[in-house]
């Protein structure tokens, strides 16, 4: 079972997305920090499961809080952070109906992030594993939902008219995310970097690296 946009498509739309931002040291950090959140399987709100947007909203807040005070933005920390935050990002469009709702508008607009903006019918995936479980009564299962890969249940179904005809819902997922990420990389080149006494608590790479290493295991337990 798939509880995420398959790990390699997580890396895909940050690599792509990059667009010269970060030097390939940074970006390889960046792009290990985003796969670690798939560690964090009982956080609803790192994926945006079982409806918790509050949380999804304020996690990505708390990252951006975190980049914007540590001190070096290509600093490990904020690195890290950046990652983090990214990763939600591309779940959110994966694991709600967001690209369900809009697949009359091409192309799909990017949520801004803010709870007043979400239709009042979107419901994201439950999952058993996540809390808080906030969806009402006969929400879909996440992998019902999910749009994680071309193969899903969802993510592969073809729309059958208007704009995005002959174009199928993980592709949809696909392009909405990459542009939301694109989004976040512009809002990280508008940080300051801030003066050379940074205090800030390094994480290594190779502590990611095992965190990537421990994940493979969670995958193939699920």
């Amino acid at each position: 079972m798939s509880v995420k946009f398959d790990i390699n498509y997580h890396a895909e739309l940050t690599q792509e997305a990059n667009d010269g931002v970060l030097d390939q040291q940074q970006l390889g950090y960046v792009v290990l920090a985003n796969m670690a959140q798939d560690l964090l399987q009982t956080q609803s709100c790192v994926h945006f499961d079982n409806c918790d947007f509050p949380g999804g909203i304020q996690h990505i807040a708390d990252e951006w809080n975190l980049i914007d005070t540590v001190g070096d933005k290509y600093g490990d920390p904020a690195l890290a952070a950046f990652g983090a935050l990214l990763h939600t990002t591309q779940d959110f469009y994966a694991h709600s109906n967001w690209i369900e709702l809009h697949v009359d508008d091409a192309p799909i607009p990017v949520w801004d992030q803010t709870l007043a903006t979400l239709p009042a019918a979107i419901v994201s995936g439950t999952w058993a594993l996540g809390s808080p479980k906030l969806c009402g009564p006969n929400a879909p299962s996440h992998s019902q939902l999910n749009k994680d890969s071309p193969s899903s249940t969802e993510g592969s179904k073809i729309v059958d008219s208007g704009p995005n005809k002959g174009k199928s819902l993980f592709e949809l997922a696909y392009a909405t995310a990459l542009s939301a990420t694109k989004v976040q990389y512009a809002r990280f080149k508008t940080v300051k970097l801030a003066t050379a006494d940074l205090r800030a608590v390094r994480t290594e790479g190779e502590t990611l690296m095992h965190m990537i290493k421990a994940n493979a295991e969670l995958r193939r337990v699920f």
